[in-house]
């Protein structure tokens, strides 16, 4: 039976969740206290790993402020608190049809519910809820395999590092077991052991022995799954108690769990190893043992799985989860971490809320967790993980294509314009498989040539910068900024301070300013002079606008910017000197292409004259024919 949907009230923090489809992997993503825990324990009762877990308490479990007007109800049947519905396969089918009767099972979908009250109800289409309370004890047993047992695991079912047995054998007499003894007892357990064996055992060697043959198929499998340190190995001491420990390990005997580093060949405790890797040492101890004990029919409830984790560890985990048990069970996990959502498959995701609504006059109504069905939030920080998982997602692939890093959106944008214009006209232009990051200025090169994998090759960084070649030796990490391939504007205009917008000219820039901000014909910004002191070019447009007093705000450099992509053909027919921006432009683009294919001497113009003349520089006559071309604009 494959679960489809599920629906959790009256529970702990949830009131009603609404009822949501759960997929083959679903993942619950929500602040802390949203009730994302609360809906794993309340589907574990259905048919827990732990016997003594499947009964709903009206004292601890339901809602405080309203368990007294439970509790005083009177007559008809108590709440449904757990609301599932399932999906009926052939072979489940026929065992319904022996158990129940001939012509019982109408349809291939039962909802099955459960509450504060004994057994379950299961409904068929066209017939009565049937009570598996009523039923012979022998057909309550074939239905309750019919469902899959679930394996419910947290952080507190982690491993102890070290078990006083004699404590553990009282414990475990009065039913009063920790999940994490629960699962030292699954470890004994893999071994046909018990803790009365230990507290009379004489050789110990033989114990741990038995104990290390256990865990060495576990060992192995971390290993083939856990990228981090493939150098641990678990190992078992079994000694008396030392007066001068504290209680309970001041007596009887003490087993102590260890980790061994062979890199380094030194052990430590189990406690003190990171908990990432007791984790998941402790889930699959656990899991081999329910697995052992219920057989394959099983389905599994992570709640935080990869707590401590580092990322890479995260993303191990989840491959885990992906090839290991997916193709075999249905999971359901809670995480509030990016590197546990899969960003290809967001559908899989479920958000889980804790909702106050307040009406119009001011009055607050609780409404309780709620279940999100298409990853849509009314709070964005519910939506952290999995904007955060997003954009990890694209950033990677970003990194495995050829990235210019630029210093804003605007560059970007006149970039891209320029870019396609030249390939209109069979020019060349930037690389098809190049990608425009924009990374916010020179301070954070370093970090994004790190981040983008620099040592490869893939990695051009375009940067105004004020001051030229000095500016970049002020920046930090050095040799993070060697392996990456760095051009400078200064390269490309007449000054050595300036920016994108000295690249397209100064009379089409003014142009395009005028322009974008219709500009009457008396305000309208000249072309700049190149012959005073050099200020980069947005920056005199600053002190215009601010000179001139327009009315219209600060000047924003990106309004420009936005304004030349969404009106293409007019500016391409109004702006001055496009033809000669056009070349600049050109010559940066097939720099940056040979730059990746380590030509870029074969790009640079021959110089005929003697001296080099930099593209954008002009002479005097030259400036008072676009003085004349811009006033008309």
């Amino acid at each position: 039976m494959k679960l489809k949907s599920m629906q959790v009230k009256n529970f702990k923090c949830i009131e009603d969740s609404t009822r949501f489809d759960i997929c083959p992997v679903t993942c619950l993503v929500g602040q802390n206290e949203a009730g994302k825990t609360a809906l794993l324990e309340a589907l574990h009762k259905l048919n827990p790993d732990v016997a003594e877990l499947g009964e709903f308490d009206v004292l601890l479990e339901y809602p405080r402020r309203r368990r007294k007007e439970y509790e005083l109800r009177v007559g008809g049947k108590p709440d449904d608190t757990l609301i599932t519905e399932w999906q009926v396969e052939d072979k489940d089918a026929e065992t319904l049809e022996k158990i129940l009767g001939a012509g019982a099972v109408k349809s291939r979908i039962v909802e099955i519910r459960k509450g504060y009250y004994p057994g379950s109800w299961w409904t068929f289409e066209g017939a009565e809820p049937l009570q598996t309370d009523s039923l012979p004890e022998s057909a309550q047993s074939e239905l309750e395999v019919l469902l899959p047992k679930f394996l419910y695991f947290e952080k507190c079912n982690i491993l102890d590092g070290r078990v006083a047995i004699d404590f553990l054998i009282k414990k475990q007499q009065r039913g009063m077991l920790s999940g994490q003894e629960r699962v030292f007892l699954a470890l004994l357990d893999l071994v046909a052991t018990r803790p009365e064996y230990l507290a009379s055992i004489e050789n110990s060697e033989e114990l741990t022995a038995d104990l290390e043959a256990a865990s060495a198929p576990i060992t192995d499998q971390i290993a083939r799954h856990w990228s981090q340190n493939t150098s641990l190995r678990v190992c078992f001491q079994l000694h008396p108690g030392k007066p001068q420990d504290p209680p309970p390990f001041d007596e009887g005997y003490v087993l102590e769990t260890r980790i061994l580093n062979t890199r380094h060949n030194i052990t430590l405790n189990f406690d003190e190893r990171s908990t990432g890797f007791a984790w998941f040492f402790s889930f699959l101890v656990w899991f081999s043992q329910v697995k052992r004990t219920f057989g394959d029919n099983l389905f599994v409830l992570l709640d935080d799985p990869g707590i401590g984790l580092h990322a890479r560890a995260q993303e191990d985990l989840l491959q885990y989860i992906s090839r290991e048990l997916e193709p075999h069970y249905q999971i359901i996990y809670t995480t509030h971490s990016p590197f546990m959502i899969r960003a290809n498959s967001l559908g899989q995701c479920r958000t889980v809320e804790d909702i106050v609504v307040t009406s119009d006059s001011g009055e607050e109504k609780y409404l309780g967790t709620k279940v999100g069905q298409k990853i849509l939030s009314t709070n964005p920080d519910t939506l952290i993980p999995l904007r955060a998982a997003l954009a990890y997602e694209i950033t990677r692939s970003m990194n495995s294509r050829k990235a210019l890093l630029v210093a804003s959106p605007a560059d970007a944008m006149y970039l891209n314009w320029f870019s396609r214009r030249l390939a209109q006209e069979n020019r060349p232009c930037l690389g098809p498989d190049w990608s425009i990051v924009p990374c916010g200025g020179g301070e954070r090169i370093g970090a994004f040539l790190g981040l983008f994998g620099a040592n490869e090759g893939n990695v051009v960084v375009l940067m105004d910068v004020a001051g030229g070649q000095k500016k970049l030796e002020q920046l930090p990490d050095p040799e993070i900024l060697r392996s990456g391939r760095i051009l400078t504007l200064d390269k490309y205009i007449n000054t050595d301070e300036g920016g994108i917008e000295d690249l397209i000219g100064r009379s089409t820039y003014a142009g395009l300013v005028n322009l974008c901000y219709k500009l009457p014909r008396r305000h309208r910004l000249p072309v700049l002079d190149p012959l005073e002191e050099p200020k980069r070019l947005f920056r005199q447009v600053e002190e215009h606008f601010a000179a001139v007093g327009l009315g219209l705000g600060a000047f924003d450099r990106y309004r420009p910017a936005e304004f030349l992509a969404e009106n293409a053909r007019k500016c391409a027919k109004k702006l001055p000197d496009l033809s000669e921006a056009m070349d600049r432009f050109e010559r940066v683009f097939a720099e940056i292409n040979a730059l990746q294919s380590g030509e870029l001497d074969s790009v640079r113009p021959a110089d005929t004259s003697g001296q080099r003349r930099r593209i954008g520089e002009i002479t005097s006559t030259e400036r008072a024919s676009r003085l004349t071309q811009a006033e008309k604009v």
